[in-house]
């Protein structure tokens, strides 16, 4: 959008339908040794009645609580503010330059998603078989940039 000397253009990204392996859930949840564990467990199986989606906490996992199951299987769905861009373009120094423009420049501002791990645009690596996996790698950041631009 332009009006005037002001300047406003945004991109937004999404994904509806897709589903992630959250292996950094497993591991943090799996309870299956003297790891640390996220604040989930705490509402694990304990005594018999309890109505719970946790499994009970066994050391070296006995039972299989732990394995690969759709448990670690979550939607992936987002729509995500991946870049957001706002200028301002006065009609100053006109004697010495050709033009002044002053930016701001956001990135990953805003990501709407229920998934629970820090990135539903995720993949473990560019190989087929291994995207959809979150694996606990880097998220991408947020970010601000501030410029000036002068014309000479």
């Amino acid at each position: 959008f332009t009006y005037k000397n002001v300047s406003l253009s945004g991109l937004f990204t999404f994904s509806q339908g897709n589903d992630v392996y959250n292996a950094l859930r497993r591991n943090l949840e799996s309870m299956d040794d003297f790891a640390n564990q996220t604040s989930a467990v705490v509402n694990r199986w304990q005594v018999d009645g309890q109505n719970t989606d946790m499994p009970r906490a066994e050391y070296g996992d006995p039972t299989g609580n732990s394995g690969f199951s759709d448990r670690w299987i979550e939607d992936g769905s987002y729509i995500r503010l991946k870049t957001v861009s706002l200028s301002y373009s006065p009609k100053i120094f006109k004697k010495f330059t050709k033009n002044v423009t002053f930016s701001l420049t956001a990135n990953n501002l805003i990501t709407l998603t229920d998934y629970l791990g820090f990135d539903p645009e995720v993949s473990m690596s560019g190989t087929s078989y291994k995207q959809g996996i979150d694996a606990g790698l880097t998220p991408q950041f947020k970010s601000v940039y501030a410029g000036i631009k002068v014309g000479l």
